[in-house]
């Protein structure tokens, strides 16, 4: 018998979160479904495999685009990838290696260079030996007991800052300084943030703007509580020296008391890492996921662009 696979739209979903259900044995939430597949203001396709009608693979992609200094590309971050347990005995491992062939030529095809995810350890090696992916880092992270000290100078008394606001016109200035940065990153328009931070269903987060005194934005900073911890999912500054220090103060300030600890995901070899651990004493912490990548076009060289890749734990869809 052989598997069919097809692009995966709102019309297959009841039959996907069935398969989440058997895959996972627990009850997945529709509304975050069309939020991340449906709503996104990026294009990505993922696949479904059917056997007989019936769905026992999938194989999900949240688009984005890419954005760096020598220009912008559509991307593609590999997620929610299952099989039917009853795949086992067609050759689980078979379905899955299919699943993933297909996903990436269809994405390659419309101009995907690479798509990468933040798998654990046991999927890791599963997809760097049957799909080719490469192991870029341990994803680095770095966390720091509250409060946080401001270590800025007296720039904050030119600063406006807006908690849980939308993202406006006054962001794109900052967003397009940011893509403009050597290497890459997701996109940080407005645009996405606003549906990526404000419109999630059944997730809460906290948003920080920093504004001087022109409306020019200097900086934000995205958080949401895990028990004790303030998980810094999203922080982006612009290039002025204190622009880091007043963000972190006010963010550290802002915090509900029963944080404990600040943890931010980042690049280990970044600037903005080296400024946490060297300027404001964060301490890396050991995380339990990798960055992979994977070309999707041939001989695009994945290893250097996830190499080049800014992320931060807003990039992995479960924060």
């Amino acid at each position: 018998m052989a598997f069919e696979f097809v692009p995966a739209g709102p019309q297959h979903r009841s039959a996907i979160l069935d398969l989440f259900r058997a895959a996972f044995l627990s009850e997945p939430n529709p509304a975050e479904w069309v939020w991340k597949y449906d709503t996104n203001p990026h294009e990505s396709i993922s696949v479904l495999a059917l056997l007989e009608g019936n769905a026992v693979g999938f194989f999900g992609g949240v688009g984005t685009v890419y954005r760096g200094e020598t220009g912008t590309l559509p991307g593609s971050m590999s997620v929610d990838v299952m099989t039917h347990p009853s795949a086992r005995s067609l050759g689980r491992q078979g379905l899955f290696k299919e699943l993933g062939e297909v996903y990436g030529r269809l994405n390659g095809a419309r101009g995907v260079p690479f798509d990468f995810g933040f798998p654990h350890e046991r999927a890791r090696k599963i997809e760097e030996r049957l799909l080719g992916y490469l192991t870029i880092e341990r994803a680095g992270q770095f966390s720091h007991p509250t409060p946080l000290a401001r270590a800025g100078r007296m720039s904050h008394l030119l600063t406006r800052k807006v908690w849980d606001e939308a993202f406006g016109f006054r962001h794109e200035s900052l967003a397009e300084d940011i893509h403009s940065r050597p290497g890459w990153r997701t996109d940080r328009s407005a645009a996405v943030l606003n549906w990526r931070f404000r419109n999630r269903p059944g997730v809460s987060y906290h948003t920080l703007q920093l504004f001087g005194l022109t409306g020019r934005s200097r900086g934000y900073a995205v958080y949401r509580m895990s028990n004790d911890r303030a998980l810094v999912v999203d922080i982006q500054t612009g290039r002025s020296a204190n622009d880091l220090p007043d963000l972190l103060a006010e963010l550290g300030a802002g915090l509900p008391e029963g944080a404990r600890s600040v943890v931010v995901r980042l690049p280990v070899s970044s600037t903005m890492a080296r400024q946490l651990v060297e300027e404001f004493g964060f301490l890396p912490e050991e995380s339990d996921t990798h960055l992979l990548a994977r070309p999707l076009i041939e001989g695009f060289d994945a290893q250097t662009a996830g190499q080049a890749l800014d992320y931060r734990f807003s990039d992995h869809d479960i924060f």
